[in-house]
């Protein structure tokens, strides 16, 4: 992400004028051993500014003040997007040319990074949505080194997929329409936003000229015999203290409860509720909460296959009892890198025999197929996940032939003895 210089505004007292007004100078850090300073044009009197907040006291020159502010800001952001080294002169003729440029040469880029700042700094995007906003910029980047907001249009946009599409032929990964659509779907967003600013731009997503293509729904779950070969690695080939061992049981007890990866990072041993002969994990939010990923209190029943994994768990943390110990606030998992996960799953996949591309999230889907093949019904599981709709909750549900046979072991097919009586026979 780019980063920008942090200015100082000051009232310079000693080039006041014959009216008393002093003139407001911006200064920043320090370039080649010096900080640039430079009048933005704004006078006031010593009254009118508050030293402490830097800022004037009055609403109306606050708002003249903030405004400049912005505009310094927005060519600085252009200048460091188009790989303008910063300096002294370059920063006194942003200051003070005050000249309004073509709001169609501006770069799509500065817009682009405006737009993830702003969500980021308002809580609105987590640290993996910005991930996923900086992989679609360097594609961008890759593609064309500079976009202006006059070149967005139907044909760039549309060569910009193909590009996508090629690069991945080449790179050996085919044509990715998960990543292709994450892609595409970034750009659509800061089309919309700058749009939503005022600025001028050609929208051919607004004309349906361009559309986002939908992904492929992931399938991906594991069935009984795949999670019980995940299992069997515990204490074999994932050896306790490692981060397969790690990364293992943290993503069996999602399989178990149905949490998502934000959660099993943050989860404490004081979530387990004791209290009842039941284990109870309560995950409640909390201020801060991101609340685009989880604002729904989440009550889920331990079973007896997700105590057993923490106790795993605790045989990674001193060989305590997770029951009896003091230390609530303790981390369950100690996974230090979120980046290891996917990688470090698709290895123990490989190692039991597991031919599918697992990815973390592919535990909610196992449990809420599991727990729904078991009996519970849509609303529960809905709760459960922490979803709004049963609809949402729907979607992580499975089917397969390997669950159909179990479902008739459990005797859940209908009975034809009901029907035609007791000495029915088959034929």
């Amino acid at each position: 992400m780019i980063k920008l210089p942090k200015p100082t505004l000051y009232l310079r007292i000693d080039k006041r004028k014959k009216d008393g007004r002093m003139p407001l100078y911006i200064r920043f850090p320090r370039i080649d051993g010096e900080e640039p300073k430079f009048p933005t044009g704004i006078d006031l009197l010593p009254e009118e500014w508050d030293d402490t907040a830097k800022c004037p006291y009055d609403e109306a020159l606050k708002l003249i003040v903030e405004k400049e502010l912005t505009r310094i800001r927005t060519r600085i952001y252009n200048a460091l997007v188009n790989d303008e080294k910063l300096t002294k002169s370059l920063l006194r003729e942003i200051v003070t040319n005050r000249e309004p440029e073509s709001p169609g040469n501006a770069s799509f880029y500065g817009y682009f990074d405006k737009y993830v700042l702003e969500r980021m700094q308002a809580g609105r995007i987590s640290r993996a949505t910005e991930k996923g906003y900086d992989t679609t910029r360097r594609a961008l980047k890759e593609f064309r080194k500079e976009i202006r907001i006059k070149d967005i249009d139907a044909k760039l946009i549309n060569a910009f997929e193909r590009f996508l599409i090629k690069r991945g032929r080449e790179n050996g990964h085919g044509d990715v329409l998960g990543s292709r659509a994450n892609r595409l779907k970034h750009v659509r967003t800061v089309v919309f936003d700058i749009e939503r600013r005022g600025v001028p731009i050609k929208n051919p997503y607004r004309t349906r000229e361009c559309v986002v293509p939908e992904a492929a729904i992931n399938d991906t779950f594991l069935e009984y015999d795949e999670l019980s070969r995940m299992c069997r690695l515990l204490g074999l080939e994932a050896e306790i203290g490692t981060t397969e061992f790690r990364v293992l049981v943290m993503y069996l007890f999602s399989c178990a409860v149905g949490i998502r990866l934000s959660d099993a990072l943050r989860i404490k041993w004081g979530n387990l509720d004791v209290s009842e002969k039941t284990i109870i994990v309560d995950l409640i939010p909390k201020k801060g909460d991101r609340p685009e990923k989880r604002n729904r209190e989440i009550h889920v029943p331990l079973s007896s296959f997700g105590e057993k994994i923490i106790e795993w768990a605790a045989f990674d943390d001193d060989d305590r009892i997770p029951y009896n110990r003091v230390e609530h606030e303790n981390l369950m998992f100690r996974v230090s890198s979120e980046a290891t996960i996917n990688p470090t799953l698709k290895k123990l996949a490989k190692m039991a025999g597991v031919e599918k591309n697992i990815t973390y999230h592919s535990a909610r889907r196992t449990f809420a197929t599991l727990t729904a093949a078991a009996g519970a019904d849509a609303y529960t599981i809905k709760n459960y996940l922490g979803h709004k709709s049963v609809a949402m909750a729907e979607r992580y549900m499975k089917w397969s032939k390997q669950l159909a046979l179990e479902s008739a072991k459990t005797g859940r097919e209908i009975d034809i003895t009901k029907i035609l009586g007791k000495n029915s026979k088959k034929k």
